[in-house]
C-alpha cells in the first residue's frame, strides 16, 4: 500500500519538488565550491533514486486532489528513455 511521505505539503511546494526532481533525472545533481583558489566538485549519488521520488511527489498530490491528479500506482511504468534537447 502507498505512504504519503509530503501529507503537510501543499500542492504549490509538491509542483516544486516535482520540476526540481524532474530536472535532476535529465541533468544530474553537481555541487560546486570555490575558495581561496580551490575548487571542489561534487556529484552526489545515495538516498531514493529520484523515479521513485517523483512517485511519491505524484502519489502526494493525487491524494492531496484526486479529481485533478491521478494514482501513479494504478499502472506501472515499463519502459523510459531519456531524450536531451540542446539549445
Amino acid at each position: 500500500m502507498p505512504v504519503n511521505y509530503y501529507v503537510t505539503k501543499t500542492e504549490d511546494e509538491l509542483k516544486v519538488m516535482l520540476d526540481a526532481l524532474q530536472k535532476r533525472t535529465t541533468t544530474g545533481f553537481v555541487s560546486q565550491t570555490s575558495a581561496a583558489g580551490l575548487q571542489q566538485i561534487r556529484s552526489f549519488q545515495g538516498g531514493s533514486r529520484v523515479e521513485v521520488e517523483i512517485k511519491r511527489v505524484l502519489y502526494s498530490l493525487f491524494v492531496l486532489l484526486p479529481g485533478i491528479y491521478a494514482n501513479p500506482y494504478t499502472s506501472r511504468i515499463r519502459r523510459t528513455r531519456a531524450r536531451f534537447t540542446f539549445s
